[in-house]
């Protein structure tokens, strides 16, 4: 299917998409909603089972196009993350999707669901929408390819001076989910082994326990670092605890880091490719022997870099 003339569905995302991060959520979401709070993700909790009763009736009435009648309320759930909770058993629990757990916690990765965490489940799959050009809802409506009626519906029957909308039954693009899950960036070494992971760890030097915000690959030095994934160089040069380092930024927010490098080859504003070579790795830095430190951020927030879980 060729996209409308005035603007593909991709080209809209691009522009005026936007996770949430810093707004009054939900008050700036939807002056209408209303929000709960849920102790507990077990079956037998009358509001989960609320919650995934309502999924199940939304889904029905926007994919067989019934009355906006059909739709309950939009509804948000605050919940606290207990132990033993992740990104997979609370989607689970609450007939959630990805897109939608990911979109309306403004969430980097599945790790980021954690203990103590305070997220926000809606009852319908959707996503946040930042309406930022203050399209009207005709024009959203045919981006996203669901009738005007449900978005109103969702957004207490209307979007007037609303920044940030929630689009019932709608996905994010394939390129935002790879980057979330991880398989949108390749390893930048042809062949390593991971010697520090993401998160917490002790500190090497001072021996307390201390935030690692990427993970350490062993390897020889000299040896070739690679772009993960193609994207703008924004920094190269010496940076502090990382040596020499490379930053490339990539689409929908996502930077990676290249640290401790002993060589660089490419400059800031040079456009690189998924396997470019970005330079050598080495030992400079804070570091206690040959390795490459990697790192991704998402509106500079570090994510974990899942390229190894896969292999």
């Amino acid at each position: 299917m060729k996209p409308r003339p005035y603007m593909s569905k991709l080209a809209f995302c691009a522009f005026c998409l936007a996770l949430v991060y810093s707004i009054n959520f939900p008050d700036s979401l939807a002056g209408e909603s209303t929000i709960a709070e849920l102790s507990n993700l077990s079956l037998q909790n009358p509001l989960l089972k609320q919650i995934r009763t309502d999924v199940g009736k939304t889904a029905y009435a926007v994919k067989s196009r019934r009355g906006v009648e059909n739709m309950p309320k939009l509804t948000f759930y605050r919940y606290r993350v207990s132990r033993g909770d992740t990104f997979w058993t609370v989607l689970t629990a609450t007939s959630s999707d990805i897109d939608t757990l990911m979109s309306v916690n403004g969430l980097g990765s599945p790790e980021d669901i954690e203990p103590g965490k305070t997220i926000y489940i809606p009852n319908m799959r959707g996503i946040i929408f930042r309406n930022s050009k203050k399209a009207g809802v005709e024009q959203i409506a045919q981006a996203f390819k669901i009738p005007p009626e449900y978005i109103l519906r969702a957004n207490g029957n209307s979007i007037q001076d609303k920044e940030y909308l929630f689009i019932p039954m709608t996905k994010l693009s394939s390129v935002e989910r790879s980057l979330f899950l991880g398989t949108g960036f390749v390893n930048p070494l042809r062949d390593a082994q991971k010697t520090s992971g993401f998160g917490m760890r002790r500190d090497p030097f001072t021996h307390h326990m201390r935030f690692h915000g990427g993970i350490d690959l062993a390897c020889r030095p000299g040896t070739k670092v690679y772009a993960a994934r193609s994207g703008v160089v924004t920094f190269a040069g010496y940076k502090g605890n990382y040596g020499f380092a490379v930053e490339v930024t990539h689409s929908h927010g996502y930077t990676s880091i290249y640290g401790h490098l002993s060589r660089i080859f490419v400059r800031p504003g040079s456009e690189v490719n998924t396997g470019t070579v970005l330079g050598l790795s080495g030992n400079t830095g804070r570091s206690t022997g040959p390795h490459l430190h990697f790192e991704v951020r998402r509106r500079a927030t570090p994510v974990s870099p899942n390229i190894l879980s896969r292999q």
